[in-house]
């Protein structure tokens, strides 16, 4: 009976104690919030670390067409927009675009886009506008290019939606490369070939980007409707 006894007082001393250590820990964290200290954080819950997305992987997915060379112009015309469409959902860099359409030579074609990178500096950012300048100069015939770039030079909106006028405007683009230099002047070239109606309505907004600026476009045109 003692013995029990004994037992239960060291059980209850126990429980108070570690009461008192539980409500003196409480207080101290209360003290420190109130005086500014901080606290030391609980240690980081250890997380797997995964590998980023392989783009290239995720490209082949989608079963892209490889390129060996061509002498027609409709077939390098169609794996040059196959790609393009392909590579527009993985949301990377221009710079990247290149580096991933480049796994997609084959033969002759790899072989002369080995030789164009050994002609140019070993620090060079190859940015996509210029892959496909280079592109079309190698496998676009140039009466057909010139072609297209006096089309870019004179193009109009006309009887064209905004959308319309934008892809058609974006592919000839391609072909009058060196008129593009920046965004700023892209927006002027977009501008001025739009119906007046719709660049009367839009000539006061606030347009700082080529993307805000197809935006405003569509909304000015469905105004009209």
């Amino acid at each position: 009976m003692l013995l029990l006894m004994q037992q239960q007082q060291q059980m209850m001393a126990t429980s108070m104690q570690q009461q008192q250590q539980q409500m003196m820990a409480t207080m101290m964290d209360a003290m420190a919030q109130n005086l500014g200290i901080p606290q030391p954080e609980p240690p980081a819950i250890a997380t797997p670390v995964t590998n980023p997305n392989n783009l290239y992987e995720r490209l082949q997915r989608h079963r892209p067409p490889t390129f060996a060379s061509t002498h027609c112009l409709e077939e390098a015309k169609y794996w040059l927009n196959r790609v393009t469409k392909l590579l527009w959902p993985l949301h990377c860099s221009k710079v990247k675009n290149v580096e991933l359409v480049s796994y997609l030579f084959e033969k002759e074609a790899d072989l002369w886009w080995e030789s164009v990178l050994r002609s140019t500096p070993e620090n060079h950012i190859w940015t996509w506008e210029a892959f496909e300048a280079y592109f079309n100069e190698k496998y676009i015939p140039q009466s057909y290019q010139h072609e297209r770039k006096n089309e870019f030079l004179h193009f109009q909106q006309g009887g064209m939606t905004v959308a319309q006028y934008k892809n058609r405007f974006t592919e000839l683009s391609r072909y009058a490369f060196e008129m593009i230099t920046n965004e700023a002047i892209k927006m002027m070239r977009f501008s001025a070939g739009q119906r007046r109606c719709i660049r009367s309505k839009i000539c006061c907004a606030s347009i700082r980007t080529y993307a805000d600026l197809v935006e405003m476009s569509i909304r000015a045109e469905q105004d009209e409707e």
